[in-house]
């Protein structure tokens, strides 16, 4: 992407961290008006696990797209810069209909589509940086967790939760 491995740096740093700031915003906002009150799966971790997790995937995510962008083959990054931004959307579009509005169907609708996403991506990254492939599988298994924990709030809360605002 940029000539400069340090610029490619922090564009991937710049673009998550981005990322990470639309998704805390919804996140808490959910938090503060429903997210108490829905019926969860037994196998939902505690709200302080998330942030966690959240920050260590963030961070692989920086580190592996910051590998592919480092590719001498400037071809192949492209599809792989478009992807990862598609995904960066994805996770986006699922916090704000999941948690901003508790469309708990459509956000289940928005994780399968991102789980799809991500195997694209990483296939993509795969024929640039193998090395960066490894760096998603904890993203990809967090992101079946992820599906799953959303199915179950559908099963047991219906398609959407009333925000009565």
């Amino acid at each position: 992407m940029f000539e400069k491995p340090l610029y490619n740096f922090l564009y991937s740093l710049i673009l998550v961290l981005i990322t990470a700031f639309i998704c805390s915003y919804f996140n808490r906002f959910g938090m503060q008006n429903f997210y108490s009150e829905i019926n969860l799966s037994v196998l939902t971790p505690p709200n302080m696990v998330f942030p966690i997790v959240w920050t260590i995937l963030y961070a692989t995510l920086v580190i592996a797209f910051d590998m592919v962008l480092n590719h001498a083959d400037k071809q192949k990054v492209r599809p792989a810069a478009q992807v990862f931004t598609l995904n960066l959307f994805l996770q986006a579009l699922w916090t704000y209909v999941f948690f901003y509005n508790a469309y708990f169907l459509v956000g289940f609708a928005v994780l399968v589509v991102l789980y799809f996403v991500t195997l694209a991506m990483m296939k993509i990254f795969y024929g640039i940086d193998k090395k960066a492939v490894w760096l998603l599988v904890p993203y990809m298994l967090w992101l079946l967790f992820a599906t799953y924990l959303n199915w179950a709030v559908v099963d047991l809360n219906g398609a959407t939760f009333n925000l009565g605002m």
